[in-house]
């Protein structure tokens, strides 16, 4: 469709450009003398206007510039105003010379009066073409001392203008009147307005406006000019030729206007953005204005004596030279002031540009935390329901650190990507420096942004290309309600919050925050501070659980368990200060004090008793113990610090701890590379316990409490710790029955073929001194039974 208009567009132009060559030809040759009939310039000229008006009145596309498609639909009516005076006007000649043959050079001569109408159609008009002016908005904010000047120019500019028609049309009046017959002033005052209005148009586009094509304004300009002198030229033509008076200012104008719409239209009817200041032309114009009355007036002395001719002379040297230094000046103001600009410009976007980075990361774009805490808080100033999303992307540190921060800075620009393209465009993405993130998601509460949540994670479940690797990137998510009583810290306290208990509840999760979190945080911060105090004061202690061979029940190893004596509360359970110990990170160094110190006790058994039993003691290592870099290191170091060799040793792991996590497989095989062995603890409860036996390097399978606890009274219990027992002998795995309660199951296992097991039928955790009494018991037993 676009094209068939550019293509209609384009015949308007051809079309008004062949009709006024057409005229110009027939004007040229009525001023030769030749005798061609007036019809043919009215044929010519009333056409040429009514395309003008259409070519006007398409300029614009309907979903343009609101101000652009008024204006040149004012431009229309005005064009077609004019062509209907034209039209009346033509009427009168041809009315005038009705009854003639042709009217001929000869029956043209003789002198027709403009009707009034058409006088009244022009002024209405010109008055149109003011009205559209004064509506048009301007780019320039002009002060009152610049519009001083500019009144001042114009007054300027329209004597001058005056002074010229006088000399070359109104002092004819005689000639004039004779024409027009009574309507002399109607007719100046149609021609003033003509010129008014090509200086309104001149000053518009030196101005610049912010709805119409400045180079379309500027041949509007041109249009308005040349239809006022055509007209003020009328007394003067009309010596020549009074036909020609009457049509010669209608072609050329209609031409122009064209060519003005149908640049508006090759612009598509855009605003313009005000990207440089107004340029200081009108300084000049008052010069040239002196300067053009000092033509006319020595023209003028050149006809009187010499005494005229001589004043007239010093007068315009005077003026010229005061003019000139005038000029100088102003030219030297105006380079400084283009100076001043420029240093202008260069600082405000200079100031630009550091309040973009003031307010943004310099690494990926988004809002930093300033400009965040800014919009939570205006968003939280309404009244419209909101959200505030905190994301913190799992295990990115072990890519950092193995990688280099070249290839984590892409991840995260990668990251920020995606995050962008998962919300919408008034929802505002940041990054708070190294892998955290934060969305604010105006009008959306948190229970809606679950779908954007999902959305996110999935989007960030695909693998992410950086240096030629494929990478993959999980993270946990929370999320909290903005309300208008909440500040932003508040906000993202308690996004914070939800976020950490999507991490501890496994990691690729997100949830949302609740007040149990605000009670949970409250206990786990006076946890948290009671375990680093008892850390330092020695509070925690190990005790022991036996590991024996069934059915006798000889001790072949133990587990270590930690146990804390509070100083106020007492014996504190394990299962309260060791979760607080995973939300809070405290479990790292507890567990390395755990691991230490259990190495050291049982290098203190193998020194007192002897390597004569093969015994192995258990530690129990966390998720967040194997995603700490160089976790195998520490082990090593526990070992060599207490003489303890690899093969006493057994770290026992969860499914969750390695499910999906290859920093955790990487510590492991590492550990395992040491000679320790690997336990999968609780197997048969994670997530996909198969999968893990063929990608984690393990060593014994401890088959879960909960398959164990309904042996021997269900059969299905007996098949799957049958099932159990058969996988690992397939995989050349040690087997470990926990939880052993009766004597009842302790007959079923070992009828199944369970050969080890723990749990409270056997001995309850014990201290380290009972611990090892009993394995020196079971050593002594061994030689005695070997002997």
């Amino acid at each position: 469709m676009s094209g068939v208009l550019d293509f209609r567009a384009n015949r308007v132009v051809v079309a008004t450009s062949t009709i006024t060559a057409v005229y110009l030809a027939w004007a040229a040759l009525r001023v030769g003398g030749a005798a061609v009939p007036i019809e043919l310039a009215w044929a010519t000229t009333l056409p040429v206007g009514a395309l003008a008006s259409w070519a006007c009145w398409r300029a614009v596309p309907a979903d343009a510039y609101p101000a652009a498609r008024r204006f040149w639909r004012h431009m229309g009516i005005t064009t077609g105003l004019l062509s209907v005076g034209g039209a009346t006007n033509a009427y009168a000649v041809v009315v005038a010379a009705h009854g003639r043959e042709t009217l001929s050079a000869t029956a043209a001569g003789q002198i027709v009066q403009v009707p009034e109408a058409t006088l009244a159609i022009y002024a209405m008009a010109l008055l149109m073409l003011m009205w559209a002016l004064l509506r048009l908005p301007s780019r320039a904010q002009l002060t009152a001392e610049a519009r001083r000047r500019f009144v001042l120019d114009a007054a300027i500019v329209m004597f001058t203008t005056g002074v010229f028609v006088w000399y070359l049309s109104f002092r004819h009046f005689g000639d004039w009147a004779g024409m027009i017959s009574s309507r002399v002033a109607p007719t100046l005052g149609v021609i003033a307005l003509g010129f008014i209005g090509g200086f309104a148009f001149l000053k518009i586009a030196l101005l610049g406006a912010r709805a119409v094509d400045t180079p379309a304004m500027r041949l509007l300009a041109v249009a308005a000019s040349v239809g006022a002198t055509t007209g003020a030229a009328g007394p003067w033509l009309a010596q020549i030729t009074p036909s020609l008076a009457a049509t010669i200012s209608l072609a050329p104008t209609a031409l122009l206007i064209t060519l003005a719409a149908d640049r508006q239209r090759r612009a598509a009817g855009a605003p313009q953005p005000a990207t440089e200041p107004p340029r200081r032309l009108f300084s000049f114009v008052p010069y040239l204005a002196v300067a053009a009355v000092d033509g006319l007036l020595m023209v003028t002395a050149a006809r009187r004596d010499d005494d005229v001719i001589i004043s007239a002379v010093a007068a315009v040297l005077l003026t010229a030279a005061v003019v000139y230094r005038q000029i100088s000046a102003l030219s030297e103001n105006n380079r400084l002031l283009n100076r001043v600009d420029a240093t202008v410009r260069e600082l405000r976007d200079t100031q630009a540009q550091l309040a973009h980075q003031a307010q943004h990361d310099s690494l990926t774009g988004l809002a930093n935390r300033r400009l965040f805490e800014q919009r939570v808080a205006e968003a939280g100033a309404s009244a419209v329901p909101s959200s505030v999303v905190l994301i913190d992307l799992d295990d990115f540190k072990v890519i950092n650190d193995r990688l280099g921060h070249v290839t984590g800075d892409s991840l995260l620009v990668a990251v920020a990507q995606r995050l962008r393209a998962c919300v919408r465009s008034d929802d505002t993405v940041a990054r708070f420096g190294g892998d955290e993130f934060a969305l604010l998601l105006p009008g959306v509460s948190a229970t809606d942004a679950i779908d954007v949540l999902d959305r996110i994670a999935t989007a960030l479940e695909r693998p992410v290309s950086v240096s030629g690797l494929d990478l993959l990137v999980g993270s946990s998510i929370g999320v909290a309600d903005a309300a208008g009583d909440l500040d932003a810290i508040e906000l993202l306290r308690r996004a914070d919050l939800a976020m950490y208990a999507a991490k501890s509840g496994g990691k690729g999760r997100h949830a949302r925050y609740d007040a149990t979190l605000d009670e949970r945080a409250a206990t786990d911060a006076q946890m948290g501070a009671d375990l680093r105090l008892a850390l330092d004061r020695g509070e925690f202690h190990l005790l022991f659980q036996p590991v024996v061979q069934l059915p006798d029940g000889v001790p072949a190893g133990a587990e270590a368990l930690v146990r804390w004596t509070h100083p106020s509360q007492g014996m504190v359970p394990p299962d309260v200060f060791i979760a607080a110990a995973e939300r809070t990170g405290l479990i790292v160094p507890l567990g390395s004090w755990i691991l230490r110190e259990a190495c050291r006790q049982a290098s203190l058994w193998l020194r007192r008793d002897g390597a004569s039993q093969p015994w192995r003691v258990g530690v129990n290592i966390s998720a967040r113990q194997l995603r700490e870099p160089g976790f195998a290191s520490q082990v090593a170091e526990a070992l060599r610090e207490s003489g303890l060799t690899a093969d006493r040793l057994t770290v026992e792991v969860t499914e969750t701890a390695v499910f999906e996590n290859g920093p955790a497989v990487e510590a492991l095989t590492a550990i395992s590379h040491l000679g320790v062995s690997v336990a999968l603890d609780d197997f048969g409860t994670g997530h996909s316990s198969l999968g893990l036996l063929r990608t984690t390097p393990v060593d014994i399978l401890k088959v879960d409490k909960s398959f164990i606890d309904g042996i021997p009274g269900r059969e299905e219990e007996s098949i799957i710790a049958t099932a159990m027992l058969q996988i690992a002998e397939g995989l050349h795995l040690g087997t470990v029955a926990e939880g052993v309660e009766t004597r009842a199951q302790v007959e079923r296992l070992h009828q199944l073929g369970y050969r080890l097991a723990q749990g409270y039928y056997f001995d309850k955790p014990l201290p380290a001194t009972e611990m090892g009494a009993k394995l020196a018991a079971a050593a002594n037993h061994s030689a005695i039974s070997a002997a």
